[in-house]
């Protein structure tokens, strides 16, 4: 029988949260794309964004904007990209739903003008 890894969400570990409120925490990107790169994360283990409740989604985005002002106070991104990968298909690799906020820099890309749309291949 094949074991099933703890999701790595749902315990925090000391010193991990950045940020916070009643539903939901911010922390860093372990595997950033981009310096500041964070996360916000519902406390309540839900795989799929759709089926959050209404308070976790705006849970979600207070925090987002949170987010915004950490970031700020020690890097200086010329934009973001704020979003969520819902299932294998998508990209999500954990599949616990969290929202990703990524600073975006003057040159950090050849074509920033396709914003998320880069990652889809024509």
């Amino acid at each position: 029988m094949e074991k099933t890894k703890p999701c790595p969400f749902c315990s925090p570990p000391a010193g991990v949260i950045v940020a916070q409120n009643a539903v939901c925490y911010a922390r860093k990107d372990r595997f950033p794309v981009a310096k500041g790169h964070m996360l916000v994360i519902p406390f309540r283990h839900e795989p799929d964004f759709f089926d959050l409740t209404g308070e976790e989604k705006c849970a979600i985005l207070e925090l987002v904007s949170e987010c915004k002002r950490v970031i700020e106070k020690t890097e200086k991104p010329a934009g973001y990209n704020i979003g969520f990968n819902v299932g294998a298909a998508a990209g999500q690799s954990v599949m616990h739903t969290h929202c990703h906020v990524i600073p975006r820099y003057p040159k950090d890309t050849i074509n920033p003008r396709r914003g998320v749309r880069g990652v889809i291949l024509e």
